[in-house]
């Protein structure tokens, strides 16, 4: 009878997003990067897979030589092997085919320069898989890639089935399938290595051709909570069984210990073993992210399904064929991730227009120049597609600003490179303004874009007349990155208290139309529990005019909506004119209101009661600590002394706020026909549950100046940006 024994294929995964701190970068490789590589290294028998993103790897090249001659004498001795993938760590599903080749063959090219490793597997970020995927990583030479065993429950394919490979295709391209282990995951480096080889040997079989692969960010080996603690420090690691032993070591003896633990490379077990048959994956990602992506109503019931067939043996079967939702509707679920995956989009038509339209030849002297322009462009878009902002679960995710604004900078990165390439090609001038119509959103209404060379200014008439994205194109630098404070399904389910958090019924745009009673409390605005007396707030808009004049872009909105009575459910109809002029770097809106000549009783109490508030948020991306800001008349020594996220109310005609770091001023001057003019301002901040606990994270401030409403009634609001 032969041993039994069980193919232990090791993943680690090494990545930070595009433009994280690079204090994060510096504290995840003390902690995790440098003592997990150098713990492997002193094992030279046990062999492990590594995927490093682009990103990652060039910042280990440029700041961590030692760590990557650690590397390079690995892979000369056969003990590691590298993995490819996105260089930027996109979301296969959710960019262009060309953008897909494209990073893949740029983090080949770069494992092969640096390490001479051919990349044959690929790493699928946030494991997002959808069934086209062999044709493409078949194209750039890819053989097999790592899917939880998720993915093969919706085929039937029971816990015994994965401990074996499987060969899936598209359009007759094959593609080999390693399934994750998800037992062995749950257990390191939070168990006692006892559990994970007792959990191997009941896997193990005698034929000896079982694979069982354990994959885990680097990160969980040193960065969460207690891990450095555990898995590196003498003394802190488990005591029962590894009798204190760190555990990164523990496991590695454990793996030399025991010989029927064959340590093998996926590549190696790939050419060894033929697949055990041929599989169609449903689209899927991991369990987790199935689950965070579904409408928060529909999440808190899933939820509470989910778990109670996972938690009854009796119900296993049931479990295995119960599926969450589907990636792609993070784009969906957060308006916000939608506007930065379709500014992707759009910014990179842009470009491809220039590829295809410019008359310069190979033979001419600009040619070379031009094309190191497109290059650059293209890695800006790259850059902008990393998928971490994209979505939310247990970290931050979309929630992070400072990594929507690294998607923003990028693409207006993008964008500058295009304007300067038009300049050269058409022999234009530097100055310009368009004024474009299109359906930016994708959700069949259409949306205006006036882009120039100074200012991108996005408007979505069918959503109050609103203005969505507002880009300072001379620091790369978008003002409307800001973040509505969503409810999540973890509000409810940790029972939060009321109060501790703010939901927001619309997302915050600028140029919200808000009624109110004249008692409304700064702290029902900021709360955004005030009732709401108007229809404007979200309606639809029509657009009357919209057109350029020179070096002006003018759009004309209207609506025919009215005003709620404040004693009956009489409405009184009122004419909402909304008119937005945009030249170099100043947007002049006017708004204009008239009431129909009707039921004079509640006519009258609206103008008595009822005023008219505008939303004007904003974000500041530089370190909060260095707003400032300031107003005019005679409250603005007292102005000086508050801090531009402490909520306030004030009466004024001005709002002016400074971000030192980026060097960004923002002004807003107001006036009316009403007698005064209330400004409420407050931070946008929402409240979030990452894998440290909860947090609250600043998403940008809002302005809200209020006016009193006359039969017909002006308002002007003129923003300023240097």
């Amino acid at each position: 009878m032969n041993e039994k024994s069980i193919y232990l294929p090791i993943v680690f995964h090494f990545h930070q997003p595009v433009d994280n701190y690079v204090w994060v970068f510096e504290d995840s490789f003390k902690k995790a990067y440098e003592p997990l590589i150098d713990n492997i290294y002193k094992y030279p028998e046990v062999k492990v897979t590594l995927h490093f993103s682009g990103n990652i790897l060039e910042w280990f090249l440029k700041n961590k030589p030692s760590f990557i001659e650690k590397l390079k004498t690995m892979a000369k001795r056969g003990q590691i092997e590298m993995i490819g993938g996105g260089y930027y760590e996109p979301i296969f599903a959710i960019i262009p085919y060309r953008d897909k080749i494209a990073q893949m063959k740029k983090l080949s090219n770069l494992i092969k320069k640096e390490f001479g490793l051919e990349v044959k597997g690929a790493w699928l970020s946030e494991r997002v898989w959808e069934p086209n995927y062999p044709s493409f990583l078949n194209e750039v030479g890819l053989k097999y890639i790592l899917v939880d065993d998720n993915h093969l429950r919706g085929t039937g394919l029971t816990e015994e089935d994965s401990f074996y490979s499987y060969i899936t295709e598209d359009e007759g391209k094959t593609l080999r399938v390693f399934p994750i282990n998800e037992p062995i995951r749950y257990l390191m480096p939070w168990k006692p290595t006892y559990m994970t080889i007792d959990y191997l040997r009941d896997a193990a079989s005698e034929k000896g051709d079982r694979v069982c692969v354990f994959i885990s960010d680097a990160e969980k080996m040193g960065v969460w909570a207690s891990t450095h603690q555990i898995c590196y420090e003498e003394g802190n690691g488990h005591q029962e069984g590894d009798n204190g032993k760190p555990f990164i070591r523990a496991f590695l003896e454990q793996i030399v210990k025991h010989k029927w633990i064959k340590s093998i490379t996926l590549s190696e077990h790939m050419e060894q073993y033929p697949a055990k048959g041929l599989v169609y994956l449903p689209t899927a990602s991991y369990d987790k992210m199935e689950e965070w992506v579904l409408p928060t109503e529909i999440r808190l019931k899933f939820n509470k399904i989910r778990k109670a067939l996972k938690d009854d043996p009796e119900k296993y079967e049931e479990y295995s064929f119960l599926k969450g939702g589907f990636w792609r509707s993070f784009l969906v679920k957060y308006p916000e991730s939608n506007n930065m995956h379709k500014k992707m989009l759009h910014v990179r038509n842009m470009l491809i227009d220039i590829e295809d339209h410019h008359d310069i030849d190979e033979g001419e002297e600009l040619y070379n120049t031009m094309k190191a322009m497109i290059d650059k462009a293209w890695d800006e878009i790259y850059k902008a597609q990393c998928n971490d902002c994209y979505w939310h679960g247990m970290f931050g995710g979309v929630y992070l600003q400072f990594l929507r604004f690294s998607v923003y900078t990028h693409l207006i990165n993008a964008e500058n490179i295009i304007d300067e390439m038009r300049a050269i090609i058409w022999d234009s001038e530097d100055s310009y303004i368009n004024v474009v119509s299109m359906d930016f959103n994708k959700d069949s209404r259409r949306d205006i874009i006036i882009e120039s060379n100074i200012l991108n200014t996005y408007i979505n008439p069918s959503d109050g007349g609103t203005i969505f994205e507002l880009d300072f194109k001379p620091k790369s630098y978008n003002l409307l990155n800001t973040l509505t404070r969503w409810h999540e399904a973890y509000h409810d389910k940790d029972k939060i208290h009321e109060g501790e958090f703010m939901i927001d019924r619309y997302r915050r745009s600028m140029l919200r139309m808000r009624f109110i009673h004249d008692d409304v409390s700064l702290e029902e605005i900021e709360a955004d529990t005030y009732y709401e007396f108007g229809d404007f707030v979200d309606g639809n808009f029509t657009i009357k005019r919209s057109a350029k004049e020179g070096q002006t872009a003018i759009i004309e909105m209207e609506k025919l909506g009215s005003i709620k009575d404040l004693e009956t459910d009489d409405r009184v109809s009122c004419t909402i004119n909304k008119n937005i002029l945009i030249e170099e770097n100043k947007i002049l809106i006017q708004i204009k209101g008239k009431f129909e000549q009707e039921k004079e009783d509640a006519l009258d109490r609206i103008l008595k009661n009822i005023y008219v508030a505008i939303d004007v948020p904003f974000f500041f991306n530089g370190d909060t600590t260095k707003f400032t800001w300031e107003c005019g008349g005679f409250m603005s020594d007292i102005m000086k002394e508050e801090n531009i996220l402490d909520p306030i109310e004030y009466q004024g005609s001005d709002f002016k706020a400074y971000d030192e770091t980026y060097d960004l001023k923002f002004e807003i001057m107001l006036s009316s026909t009403s007698e005064e003019i209330n400004i409420y301002k407050f931070p946008i901040i929402a409240f979030v549950h990452t894998d440290e606990g909860y947090k609250r994270f600043y998403q940008g401030i809002n302005v809200t100046p209020r006016f009193k409403l006359n039969k017909s009634f002006e308002i002007e609001l003129q923003i300023k940006i240097d």
